[in-house]
């Protein structure tokens, strides 16, 4: 009976730690979403990949260029369509649902028509700087986003994935 005991004990060493050693490592990876009732947004069409500006105020990236409101921040892409938020790994989509208490605080904190001026600001400087534009941006791209660490830099520089100008 003891033997049986310590194998039993023993077996469920081996499986909790395989378990936590497994799980730590997908722990960041693991999104459950569940989308009842909530029609998907239209997809995104684009002849190119969106231009990405960054907006100090807010502190995301936002699209130009293209009839969406397409927003990037934490290596994730956010969709504003029909007053919902949807997110995605990258601009195309597949976009899921987000509620807005698991947005980044930099879309949760203003009202979309803050969002708006913010964005028509800073594409004024970018129309009327063109290339010379010191602003933080990137070329979108169709996959996942940037990770968190691998933001552009300001100006011509080239860093992390994606076209940059």
């Amino acid at each position: 009976m003891k033997h049986l005991i310590k194998r039993v004990t023993a077996g469920m060493a081996i499986l909790i730690l395989v378990m936590a050693i497994a799980g730590s490592q997908a722990w960041g990876e693991v999104n459950v979403n569940i989308n009842v009732g909530i029609p998907l947004p239209p997809p995104v069409v684009v002849s190119a990949p969106p231009m990405m500006i960054f907006l100090p105020e807010p502190g995301i990236y936002v699209a130009i260029g293209v009839p969406y409101y397409i927003f990037f921040i934490s290596g994730r892409y956010y969709y504003f369509h029909d007053s919902r938020w949807f997110w995605a790994p990258g601009y195309g989509g597949p976009w899921v649902h987000a509620v807005h208490k698991s947005l980044p605080p930099g879309l949760r904190k203003y009202k979309i028509e803050e969002i708006h001026r913010f964005r028509e600001r800073e594409f004024n400087l970018y129309k009327v700087q063109g290339p010379k534009y010191k602003g933080r941006h990137f070329s979108a791209v169709e996959g996942p986003g940037y990770k968190a660490e691998e933001h552009p830099q300001k100006g011509n520089k080239k860093h992390g994935k994606g076209k940059h100008d």
